[in-house]
């Protein structure tokens, strides 16, 4: 169940940021420009947001993305805001740990993410909302695009702190966001170079 993954990825972020040295927070990560304090402070508000998300008003009837990697598709297309916003999103992230202490940071997941799980359980996860003004898509879809990233920016942190991988996020987490990453991909051509039948590129599928 993708809450049993959620919960799974951030009681990894948890256990890491509670014993991580503070010296280690400073390590630069692979993503230019980010060391790994950014990263975690850029995830960090996850859990908060979805607490919101799931006490929102229900959207139309039928939403506009069908599932989480349509709405990922159209994110990620040429001009789109994955494209137009990293910048912002980094110095986002900057500004974060400027603000707020890392014990706080890593408190939305020891002490945050467990009472939001805790009250998803009692949710309909097959609302829609309004995803950021790009369209509506249900909760439980949007769930999968968190931990995605859990998972994605735990291994960011992991390479440039030299831990094993997939370490925490192990298992379910690992397995649907490999699901959701192929599922951006176009078919066609992905069942072609997977299978070995032809050489175009697929990847990457992400910013």
């Amino acid at each position: 169940m993708i809450l049993d993954a959620l919960g799974q990825a951030w009681r990894g972020w948890a256990e890491l940021g509670k014993s991580l040295p503070d010296a280690r927070w400073d390590t630069p990560t692979r993503l230019d420009g980010w060391n790994v304090r950014h990263v975690y402070a850029h995830y960090a508000d996850a859990p908060a947001t979805l607490a919101a998300v799931i006490r929102s008003e229900t959207a139309s009837a039928a939403p506009s993305f069908p599932d989480a990697a349509s709405l990922l598709r159209h994110l990620q297309q040429p001009g789109g805001i994955a494209e137009t916003g990293a910048d912002s999103i980094r110095d986002a992230a900057v500004r974060s740990t400027e603000d707020r202490s890392m014990g706080d940071l890593v408190e939305q997941f020891a002490t945050v993410a467990p009472e939001v799980l805790a009250d998803m359980r009692t949710r309909d996860l097959s609302r829609n909302f309004d995803y950021g003004g790009h369209g509506t898509v249900q909760i439980g879809e949007a769930l999968r695009l968190a931990l995605m990233e859990a998972v994605v920016h735990y291994f960011d942190m992991a390479a440039a702190l030299e831990l094993d991988v997939p370490g925490p996020m192990a298992g379910a987490p690992v397995r649907d966001t490999v699901a959701l990453l192929a599922g951006i991909a176009d078919p066609v051509n992905f069942i072609d170079v997977a299978t070995g039948r032809a050489g175009s590129p697929v990847f990457p599928v992400l910013r």
